[in-house]
């Protein structure tokens, strides 16, 4: 059988692709600085390219863009950060007699449900499927005290991602020239095309998704403050970095809040319930397409398939994780087969 070079250089090409992604995926926890600095650069660049386009050399606008960034975050953090402590302080004085009042509606709930005429398999049934929901419940915030523990453990490499995305941001131009050195000229236009669509879908994914879930954000403590729910800060952080996950995001950001008001009064646990329903209403309907607008590409049944995946195989950060990758990952496959085909 005569194997010509064309299927020779595509085996070569899919053989190197998949021995890069084994290795990057095999020394992963040592990268973890390089991929936020790359990240850090992405979220940047269009600022610094605005800044350029003003006028300003490179390495000025990054510069300015960095006090500015950092000055703000000091500003914030100055303000912030002491309020924060504060409620921490507060939730965890006052965690014990939550608990306590928790575990006596809890029993009141069991109670009634116990005395009610459902069958006795359906009660069990359902006992089953409350225990496996709290369950899962128990395993995702034990996830996400995982995840930022491991965060914190790793600030040696946090200190110098901001030095590794100011290189980013220098070279940044030479970089993409680099990389379109190593592609075969005649592959030059559909790679230019590839990576302007991918930049297109992570422009709507990351970006669009946390400008989004900044304002949810702070509707949400804004909206609790009103209400008069407690820690209303505390929860709009949660429910404003939870808004990430697509869908299931803005369920699980608004448990704790309804949780709290249900400890008060179920008519404050209502209105709190209300006022998630209408932030997700104008979240979907005006804010979301406004901000991100249809740039990911992806079936929302293929975006639910894709956290569930993504969770499985690593939990929260595989959650926020799934959909990007997934989208990324249609627009270069089908790119691929074009210049392959």
């Amino acid at each position: 059988m005569i194997i010509n070079k064309r299927t020779i250089r595509i085996s070569i090409l899919v053989a190197a692709v998949i021995v890069t992604v084994y290795f990057i995926w095999s020394v992963r926890s040592g990268l973890y600085p390089f991929i936020i600095a790359l990240f850090l650069a992405y979220l940047l660049n269009p600022a610094v390219c605005y800044l350029e386009n003003k006028g300003l050399r490179r390495t000025a606008a990054i510069l300015a863009l960095y006090i500015l960034v950092f000055s703000t975050m000091i500003f914030v953090g100055a303000r912030g950060i002491p309020l924060i402590i504060r409620e921490l302080e507060n939730f965890g004085r006052e965690l014990p007699f939550m608990v306590a009042k928790g575990e006596e509606l809890i029993q009141f709930v069991q109670s009634q449900y116990q005395n009610s005429v459902l069958p006795y398999s359906l009660r069990v049934a359902i006992d089953n499927a409350l225990l496996t929901v709290q369950n899962d419940i128990q395993q995702f915030i034990a996830d996400a005290v995982n995840a930022l523990i491991g965060l914190v453990s790793h600030s040696i490499g946090l200190v110098i991602t901001p030095i590794l995305a100011f290189y980013l941001l220098h070279d940044w131009y030479e970089i993409k020239e680099k990389l379109l050195q190593m592609i075969p000229m005649r592959w030059h236009t559909e790679c230019i095309l590839t990576f302007r669509e991918i930049d297109k879908v992570l422009s709507g994914v990351i970006r669009g998704q946390l400008t989004v879930a900044l304002i949810v954000g702070m509707l949400v403590t804004i909206g609790l403050e009103i209400l008069g729910v407690r820690y209303a800060l505390l929860i709009g952080i949660v429910a404003g970095i939870l808004d990430i996950i697509p869908y299931f995001g803005a369920f699980i950001g608004a448990t704790p809040a309804v949780t709290l008001a249900l400890l008060s009064s179920p008519w404050l646990a209502l209105k709190v319930v209300l006022l998630f329903f209408a932030i997700h209403q104008l979240e979907g309907s005006i804010i979301g397409p406004q901000i991100m607008g249809d740039n990911v590409g992806l079936h929302p049944l293929s975006v639910i398939f894709f956290l569930f995946i993504g969770g499985e195989l690593g939990g929260i950060p595989g959650m926020l994780l799934g959909v990007p990758i997934a989208a990324v990952g249609k627009v270069f496959i089908r790119h691929m087969i074009r210049m392959l085909i």
